[in-house]
C-alpha cells in the first residue's frame, strides 16, 4: 500500500498485479524445451482481448538470450483482425522499441525470461481487438512443442507459422491492466466534489 500527499489532500492506493496476463505456453513462466536457430529474426503471436474491457499493456516477456536488439526489438500491432499474423513486416507494427536480453547467451535453451516494460508507451488494446506482439530474436528464442497456440517467425520476407515449420509454439507473454480514460477536471471541480 502506498500513500501519496498532494497539498492538503492525501490519497491511499494499493499496487496490485496486472488485470490481464496471457502466455502462449498456457501458464505464465512456462519453461521452454526447444530453441530456435538464429535464422528467424522475429517471432510473434496474437491474442484476443476478450476481457470486455480496454487494456493498457504493461509488459511483454519471453525466454531468450543474445545481445541488444535494434529499434524493432519488441513489437505490437493493436488490431490484426483475428488470430493471425499481420499482413506486413515489422515496420508495419503500431509500437516498437529496443530491448536487451537479461541472458547474454549463448544459452541453449534460454530459460531466463526477459521482461520488457512497455507501460510508458500507453498501448491501448480496445475490447474485442485481436492484437499481435513479439520480439527480435537476437540469438536464441525459447519454444515448446506446438500446443495449439500459433506463433510465427519472419523468414524469406513473410510470416511463417512455427506450427508447420518447426512444429513449435514460441513462448511469449503479455501483461496488461484494465484501462479507463480519465476525465480532465479543474481544481474548482475537485473542490466542488470535496464539499
Amino acid at each position: 500500500m502506498k500513500t501519496v500527499s498532494l497539498f492538503l489532500l492525501t490519497f491511499t492506493f494499493t499496487v496490485m498485479a496486472e488485470d490481464f496476463e496471457w502466455s502462449s505456453g498456457g501458464a505464465m513462466g512456462t519453461v521452454n524445451t526447444m530453441v530456435t536457430i538464429p535464422w528467424n529474426p522475429w517471432v510473434i503471436t496474437s491474442v484476443e482481448n476478450n476481457t470486455g474491457f480496454d487494456l493498457i499493456l504493461t509488459t511483454i516477456a519471453f525466454p531468450c538470450c543474445g545481445g541488444p536488439s535494434g529499434s524493432y526489438g519488441w513489437l505490437v500491432w493493436t488490431d490484426v483482425g483475428g488470430l493471425v499474423a499481420p499482413s506486413g513486416d515489422v515496420t508495419t507494427c503500431d509500437y516498437h522499441g529496443p530491448y536487451t536480453p537479461v541472458d547474454p547467451g549463448p544459452s541453449m535453451p534460454p530459460f531466463i525470461y526477459t521482461y520488457v516494460d512497455v507501460s510508458s508507451e500507453n498501448i491501448i488494446i480496445p475490447a474485442g481487438n485481436f492484437f499481435c506482439f513479439g520480439y527480435d530474436v537476437t540469438q536464441y528464442c525459447g519454444q515448446i512443442p506446438f500446443n495449439g497456440v500459433d506463433s510465427w517467425s519472419w523468414w524469406n520476407n513473410m510470416w511463417i507459422p512455427d506450427q508447420g515449420w518447426l512444429e513449435a509454439t514460441a513462448l511469449i507473454e503479455v501483461y496488461a491492466n484494465f484501462y479507463t480514460a480519465l476525465e480532465q477536471t479543474t481544481w474548482g471541480g475537485i473542490k466542488t466534489i470535496l464539499q
